[in-house]
């Protein structure tokens, strides 16, 4: 499928450095398909090789190497997964390749405990997927492959994979890659997780936007009073409640609307709330402020907070302003405990703020 060709700039580019140009930032004639493309400004300057997809109107370019005429191609992948790699540690569970941030737009591939899940969301690289998996058996020697797709997953041998036990940081999960449906584990939370957990001895606390209970159970493993883990989904309460009894500890699950559970609670009931709700391109600050403004008011003083953000769109700066417009809403006032942004293996580059899309506080309420 690659196609090297050359495409040009009308005006200035998304921004200095910026790896991505949109659609109605370059002129035509434009390809039609999908192709890997040098991209030239309007003096004719090599601005570097990315991939082209006529159909993404805000990421029409992604650039992966700053030189001209870059192929896409089996050396190049290998190269660029083997860099990737060099930047990760030994963790059995991680992410291996994200993206942009490791010079191969579109790709995703993570590790849990031997078994590699692969997302692409671009048809170059799925053009070039065999190339891929041949670069990433040679180099992690996995037990099985996992290709990934909105509502399916199915292993590179053909062969089913049973949903496992896998140990994190602790806390025994079951990992079940090939349904889609259940909960999985976010990699990119795992240090928080954690932290936040080893905050919460003591307290009554509020896991909200549950998913996989990862919060409440490391919150109960490190003496909480009492962990209420709240979700909407039904098949993730019965896998937190499953996740539990595996740890020999007690949280009790909730299947209700966060801000509506949040609303109904009054100030004492709650100790420790942490949120963290799933991802969102359009972020509503008036729904967010609210749901802030909920957990301010029932928190008491020295209670904590822990809340979060996955949004591209959405700047760490943003999202703190909403936070303490709620906190004045609500007549209090926070400490900072700490500004938290993603793990080593979720790389944020610093010309691609997009490439931060996680952010979050942790506060102590007064």
């Amino acid at each position: 499928m690659e196609n090297l060709t050359s495409i040009q700039l009308t005006g200035a580019a998304q921004g200095a450095g910026h790896p991505w140009v949109s659609l109605e930032a370059l002129s035509g004639p434009l390809p039609e398909a999908p192709c890997v493309a040098t991209l030239l400004d309007v003096s004719g300057q090599v601005l570097g090789s990315g991939l082209f997809d006529p159909r993404d109107p805000s990421a029409a370019w992604r650039r992966f190497s700053y030189a001209e005429g870059a192929h896409f191609d089996g050396a190049y992948l290998a190269g660029a997964i083997n860099d990737a790699l060099a930047r990760r540690s030994d963790e059995h569970c991680q992410r291996l390749i994200c993206s942009d941030a490791d010079y191969l737009p579109g790709l995703e591939v993570e590790l849990y405990d031997g078994v590699l899940t692969v997302t692409s969301t671009h048809p170059v690289v799925d053009a070039v997927m065999d190339a891929i998996v041949e670069s990433l058996k040679e180099a992690c020697e996995p037990k099985e492959i996992v290709f990934l797709k909105p509502g399916t997953a199915q292993t590179l041998s053909g062969q089913n994979l049973k949903a496992r036990w896998i140990e994190i940081d602790g806390i025994a999960y079951r990992i079940d890659l090939l349904n889609t449906e259940k909960p999985r584990f976010y990699l990119d939370q795992r240090e928080q997780h954690a932290l936040v957990g080893s905050l919460c001895e003591g307290r009554t606390v509020l896991d909200g936007y549950a998913h996989s209970g990862a919060f409440a159970l490391q919150a109960a493993r490190n003496g909480a009073e009492h962990v209420v883990a709240v979700d909407c989904s039904e098949i993730c309460i019965k896998a937190i409640g499953a996740q539990a009894q595996k740890n020999n500890c007690f949280v009790e699950t909730i299947d209700a609307d966060v801000a509506a559970f949040l609303a109904e609670r009054g100030v004492g009931d709650l100790d420790a709330i942490i949120l963290d709700p799933p991802h969102t391109e359009a972020f509503d600050a008036v729904r967010v402020e609210a749901l802030h403004t909920s957990a301010f008011t029932c928190l008491p003083e020295g209670g904590l907070l822990a809340t979060y953000c996955r949004s591209t769109t959405t700047t760490a700066a943003a999202f703190e302003a909403v936070v303490a417009q709620a906190a004045s809403a609500a007549g209090r006032e926070a400490r900072i405990f700490a500004r938290t942004a993603q793990p080593f293996d979720f790389p944020v580059l610093l010309n691609f703020p997009e490439s931060r899309y996680l952010k979050g506080l942790i506060l102590q309420v007064e």
